[in-house]
């Protein structure tokens, strides 16, 4: 499984700032030396205060990502209410765990905001479930997550958090060869998600 992952790369982030979360994740779907798209979608709106971030095979985040919004939809209309970022991590995990015999080949951050607060959750791919206040998964990682650790502060404006995460994506990108092309961002505060692109320069 691990060397299927760094087969096919990715460099995704994810932030907590001052008045909500960034999840970020660069575009290129590569396997090995092959370069398969430079438009693959890593980051994934969920829910208005919700989104996730993906690493790895681009078919099992797809899938990841539709079965999660199915869960959290029939969450909703069984509980008449959201659930919270970290009970919808907690679901998520509990979704990849019990594949753990066939897992999904990808990583994937949680990130959102809701009535306790601002959250960032990591998992791997059979359900491990991690929170902080800064996180990168992928091929690019270590790179990504230099620039977090000598820059990341939680009281981060908005707009230099947006720079911070696009930064971090981007060092990644100038030295790991299975990911490029852009930058997604995803932001979410109080007010909703708004998604952001960003050409690399």
């Amino acid at each position: 499984m691990a060397n299927i992952l760094e087969l096919t790369g990715a460099t995704v982030v994810g932030l907590v700032y001052s008045t909500g979360v960034i999840l970020a994740g660069e575009k290129r779907v590569a396997i090995g030396n092959y370069l398969l798209s430079k438009g693959g979608k890593k980051v994934f709106k969920i829910m208005d205060n919700l989104g996730i971030a993906s690493a790895g095979i681009l078919a099992d985040m797809q899938a990841i990502s539709k079965i999660f919004a199915y869960d959290l939809k029939m969450y909703e209309l069984e509980n008449k209410r959201s659930p919270t970022i970290r009970s919808a991590a907690k679901l998520l995990s509990n979704i990849l765990y019990s594949r753990k015999y066939f897992p999904f080949l990808a990583s994937v951050i949680v990130g959102g905001i809701d009535y306790t607060g601002k959250h960032i959750f990591s998992l791997d791919p059979i359900g491990s479930l991690i929170e902080d206040k800064y996180v990168s998964l992928g091929s690019g990682s270590e790179l990504s997550l230099s620039i977090l650790e000598s820059e990341y502060s939680e009281d981060l404006s908005k707009d230099k958090a947006v720079e911070l995460a696009y930064k971090s994506i981007k060092v990644a990108c100038g030295r790991d060869v299975l990911s490029g092309d852009g930058v997604d961002l995803l932001v979410i505060d109080e007010k909703g998600a708004e998604e952001l692109f960003r050409p690399l320069k």
